[in-house]
């Protein structure tokens, strides 16, 4: 049995002797086959209804309606079954028109003969059409899917002429497929990179696949980043017949990673800034502490002019150091009531000595500022940033302006401002005359690590930290800027309510003289131990110095009872601040410990942190004063 035979025909013929001889033909050819024999238009329709049939043949002329009527019902109702007309002459056109409406054949009474092969050629023909509309839907489908997805997918020829491009290579390179196929692929996104096409190329067609990275350019001029996988396409005889191209856009991913590796090399360059500061601290302590004691000694102008700068270097590195430990652990700190006009006079010195001497510094700081609460450390940062980035905005010099007021923000003029509310505010303005930002780079200066810098001149970070800082603080910021005439900063902040008039003054006062107190101090630095064993000495204090946490215990365990404090440097090799103090507690509970770091109070872990064990702390580096008064304050603590 031939699957390709219809089993099932319906036959429409009101002639009994012409529907004999039909189905006599049929008979020889199919045996098998079900024939269903109908005369008129309701017994057709309810043939037709029923369905499953594999094959119609109708004459020309049925009984009560034509055959175009027969023709469309058997359209309408059973599209895909194949309809042959079995009638006498009725003229060529007539039969060609029968054709051209949807009749698979028109086979002449005359000529049955000729019914069998039509019939096989008109099942043959709807067979191949049902597999081709089959494919046809798959092959839909399949584009669909290759629509869908959010890669690009672009097939080529083997000499590079693109032959599929689906929706996402429209959305990833702005290239419509219409605008597309049939031209080289390297035209149109890979332009300029022929040696390492060919290369990749070369790669594909040995190993029948590659994946790499390549830089693409949109329609728009855009470069983009994507992640190629080439897959070489084969026919069924294994020939060679294109290249599967599936392109994922990584350029996001890309500049992320970019932005990690820079913060790693940001906290990096934090870490020893750290391990820098900590040192230099070292190094500053003795010369601020021995300053004061050899000013008592000395009584020649010369000499006390000389000691006098030797402060004032000390008290300047001290001051840079601070802000090398600001920088490395961040912006930590409580907001506090304060005077901005402060921070600015710190700010102004760094600028004095540091920026280049073309760069002219204008101010305008009136005395009756509001106070603000803030964190100092931060707000110190805030300036820095808006300073350099003003230095950096006249490489060839120019004026940069600090200007601090009072403004009261009414409601209308707080709409004006974005971000803004009404309120009291504090103003801090810093501009220049420089270079400007263009206006295709305004949009973007608030984002994260985007920098109008050269490479390597910037992290992209300043602008963006200044905004968080600001924001955090309830405040807002504006800008100004013309490209040429340079730009303008103004950093709003709320005014606090307190009155600093009434704080009061907190300049450290001399620490009244010990009572032959016995105080235990630890420090590996040599310069530091001596130094602040001398002067806790002169003050009235008895003194025992250890270099090490071990020396440490092996001179307390014995006088015990006897010590009533311990100094101690936090970061010390072996057994270090935090670990020494644990140990002298369990000899000594309740034992006052004064610790001393050249890092600031939040370094290291939770555990090792001076508040969690130290009974107060001390910054390196410090005067005389300072430290005298700290111990004062530990042995003779306020009721």
């Amino acid at each position: 049995m031939n699957p390709l035979r219809p089993m099932k025909i319906l036959h429409l013929e009101d002639d009994r002797d012409d529907a004999e001889s039909l189905r006599v033909l049929l008979r020889a050819e199919w045996p098998e086959g079900d024939i269903t024999l109908v005369g008129d238009r309701t017994a057709f329709l309810g043939a037709l209804r029923q369905g499953n049939h594999g094959l119609i043949l109708s004459g020309f002329t049925p009984p009560g309606f034509g055959g175009r009527e027969a023709l469309a019902l058997a359209r309408e109702l059973s599209p895909d079954t194949p309809f042959i007309f079995v009638d006498g002459p009725i003229g060529e056109d007539l039969a060609v028109e029968a054709v051209q409406a949807g009749a698979a054949d028109y086979v002449l009474k005359e000529r049955l003969h000729r019914l069998p092969a039509a019939i096989e050629r008109a099942w043959r023909e709807n067979h191949d059409r049902r597999v081709r509309d089959r494919a046809g839907a798959v092959l839909r489908d399949q584009a669909d899917y290759i629509n869908m997805a959010r890669d690009a997918i672009v097939v080529t020829s083997l000499d590079g002429g693109i032959t599929l491009w689906n929706d996402g290579a429209e959305r990833l390179s702005g290239w419509r497929w219409e605008e597309v196929m049939g031209r080289p692929l390297t035209e149109l996104v890979v332009t300029g990179q022929d040696e390492r096409v060919d290369h990749i190329r070369r790669l594909v067609g040995e190993a029948g696949a590659w994946q790499g990275e390549v830089r693409i350019l949109t329609k728009s001029g855009t470069a983009l980043e994507l992640d190629l996988r080439v897959t070489l396409l084969r026919d069924a005889a294994g020939r060679p017949t294109g290249r599967l191209n599936i392109g994922t856009d990584i350029t996001e991913k890309k500049k992320l990673q970019e932005q990690f590796f820079r913060a790693q090399r940001l906290e990096g360059l934090g870490m020893l800034a750290a391990g820098i500061a900590h040192d230099l601290n070292n190094v500053l302590t003795p010369i601020l502490m021995t300053g004061p004691m050899l000013r008592t000694r000395a009584t020649d102008p010369l000499d006390l002019r000389l000691l006098e700068t030797l402060e004032h270097s000390a008290e300047r590195g001290a001051n840079l150091v601070r802000q090398i430990l600001a920088f490395a652990h961040g912006t930590a700190g409580e907001p506090r009531v304060l005077q901005v006009k402060h921070l600015i006079r710190d700010i102004i010195v760094l600028i004095e000595e540091s920026f280049p001497k073309s760069i002219r510094l204008e101010q305008a700081i009136p005395s009756d500022l509001w106070p603000v609460t803030a964190n100092p450390t931060q707000i110190h940062q805030v300036l820095l940033n808006l300073c350099v980035n003003a230095r950096d905005a006249m490489p060839n010099g120019g004026t940069l302006r600090l200007a601090m007021g009072n403004r009261r923000l009414e409601a209308k003029e707080a709409a004006a401002l974005t971000g803004a509310r009404p309120g009291r505010f504090l103003v801090i303005e810093v501009s220049d005359n420089g270079s400007g930002i263009p206006p295709e780079m305004f949009a973007h200066i608030w984002e994260p690590f985007f920098t109008t810098k050269g490479e390597g001149k910037g992290t992209g970070l300043g602008l963006s930290t200044v905004r968080g800082i600001v924001e955090n603080h309830q405040g807002f910021i504006t800008l100004q800027t013309t490209v040429g005439a340079g730009t303008t900063f103004e950093v709003y902040l709320p005014a606090a309510e307190a009155d600093l008039a009434a704080r009061r003054d907190s300049r450290v006062p001399f620490a009244p003289r010990g009572n032959g107190e016995l105080l235990l101090l630890v420090d590996d630095e040599a310069a530091n131990r001596e130094v602040a064993q001398l002067t806790l000495a002169r003050q009235g204090y008895r003194v025992l110095a250890a270099a090490s946490g071990a020396e440490a215990v092996s001179v307390f365990i014995p006088r015990a009872a006897e010590i009533r404090l311990l100094i101690t440097d936090v970061h010390m090799p072996t057994i270090d601040g935090a670990a020494l103090s644990h140990i002298l507690r369990r000899f000594r509970p309740g034992l006052k410990i004064l610790a001393v770091s050249g890092l600031s109070q939040t370094a290291g872990t939770e555990s090792e942190r001076p508040e969690q064990y130290a009974s107060d702390f001390l910054a390196k580096p410090f005067k005389p004063e300072t430290l005298l008064t700290r111990v004062h304050a530990l042995l003779h603590p306020s009721p």
